[in-house]
């Protein structure tokens, strides 16, 4: 048997769902800071608890910021 991680995927990562960002998170195929780093979605709460949401502002703002670099 082989484990192999998700494909690179396509388009901009900005643009992704936040849910679908949330709900990789979740289920633990991506962590919180590749959700923060890569799709701009900044999650608050703990891996661990099932308190985990999407700060939809500081999403925003984020990913304006890094749609500029």
């Amino acid at each position: 048997m082989a484990i192999d991680n998700g494909g690179g995927g396509y388009g901009n990562p900005l643009e992704r769902d936040t849910d679908r960002v949330l709900h990789d998170v979740r289920e633990n195929w991506e962590s919180l800071e590749r959700a923060r780093d890569v799709y701009g979605v900044v999650i608050t709460g703990t891996i661990d608890g099932e308190n985990l949401a999407v700060n939809q502002g500081a999403t925003d703002k984020l990913r304006a910021q890094m749609a500029t670099q």
